[in-house]
């Protein structure tokens, strides 16, 4: 038996001889098998005391190879756990990394969507505004204004972007305060509603014009703004706001929407340059003649000689036609950024002043 604290017995194969005393630190013994030449960095050539250490080393490294050949797998195995444990590791950190990005992402894109909303509406109110100045001076131009009297569209053409404007006339409109039942019946049978429910909303319609009821709140209350009208009896959000349905064709076709066709401004003669197909139908005009007269003002500005017989007579539902000035507009603004996908539209209600107490022009409501 031999220990490893000291040199072996004999062994098969060893040199015989005395042994030197085996130093007991790992570091020295490898400095010692080198040799002493080796130690001071020269080759050794001829020194019989090299030969019996690099045997002895040899025999040594193949007796611990042989007491370790044992344990080989299971090192193997615990090398690629650890591996194994490193791979999954990094996929999660990637997912985690992944995740966050995406994350930041989105956000940046949610915040430069909102803050190109922002300003896209308010480029579009800004057209607005611009309208507002170009109406007051071109009441009384006759050559080189902007807008012209019976003009139904504008574009503005900014540095940040493009800004078109529908432009609609309240004396185009069915007007609720002096509209006959009769009117307003054909008015809501055109944009779809059953005639039986046509003819209950205008009659209460009607009913609330008497001046019974209150002028501020409740269900008789006068009209005060046009979304009053949501209390009459079978008027509907649906009616009101309007609603698509399939047509005959392909597509769908929109339905209702009165809101667009009703003005609380007094009633008068309807001016043709800004009154919808339904509005001169309930006015009591063909389709035939409402077609013709639709397709004159998509290439021009309507004047009375486009009206032709139908200047200055009495309509069969009531009223006359005219063209020419307003004195209030609708006027929907739909701004585009130039290079950004956000587009925003504000709707504005400007007018004249109706005395010397007012401003000579202004916006009564904002519909956002």
């Amino acid at each position: 038996m031999r220990t490893w604290g000291g040199p072996p017995g004999p062994q098969p194969g060893a040199p015989a001889g005395p042994w030197p005393a085996w130093p007991a630190h790992r570091k020295a013994r490898k400095r010692l098998a080198r040799g002493p030449a080796a130690a001071q960095g020269r080759r050794p050539t001829s020194w019989p005391a090299f030969d019996k250490w690099q045997k002895y080393v040899a025999l040594r490294f193949s007796v611990r190879a042989s007491a370790g050949a044992n344990r080989r797998p299971a090192a193997r195995r615990q090398r690629g756990g650890a591996l194994l444990a490193v791979l999954w590791l990094s996929a999660a950190l990637s997912a985690i990394v992944f995740t966050l990005a995406w994350s930041v992402r989105a956000e940046l894109d949610r915040a430069s969507l909102s803050l190109d909303g922002v300003r896209a509406h308010f480029l579009a109110q800004g057209a607005v505004e611009r309208f507002l100045y170009q109406l007051f001076w071109s009441q009384g131009a006759t050559s080189g204004a902007t807008f012209r009297p019976g003009q139904r569209a504008l574009r503005y053409q900014f540095s940040t972007g493009v800004v078109d404007l529908g432009i609609t006339g309240e004396n185009g409109k069915l007007s609720l305060v002096s509209a006959s039942p009769a009117q307003l019946a054909r008015l809501f049978t055109v944009l779809g509603v059953e005639e039986g429910q046509a003819a209950q909303i205008a009659a209460g319609i009607a009913g609330r014009r008497q001046g019974g009821g209150p002028s501020f709140s409740g269900r008789g209350a006068s009209f005060v703004v046009l979304e009053d009208i949501l209390t009459v009896p079978g008027m509907t959000p649906e009616i009101y706001y309007g609603w698509w349905e399939r047509g005959s064709e392909s597509g769908f076709v929109e339905r209702g929407g009165v809101w667009r066709h009703l003005t609380l401004s007094p009633g008068g003669a309807i001016n043709a340059s800004y009154a919808s197909p339904a509005v001169l139908m309930a006015a009591g005009l063909a389709p035939d003649a409402v077609a013709a007269l639709v397709g004159v003002r998509e290439t021009k500005i309507l004047d009375y000689s486009d009206l032709g017989p139908l200047a200055g007579v009495a309509l069969p539902g009531g009223g006359v036609l005219t063209v020419g000035r307003a004195t209030a507009y609708t006027v929907e603004a739909t701004a585009q950024l130039a290079g950004r996908p956000a587009r925003r539209s504000v709707t504005a209600l400007v007018r004249f002043g109706r005395n010397r107490m007012e401003p000579p022009i202004g916006v009564e409501r904002w519909w956002w």
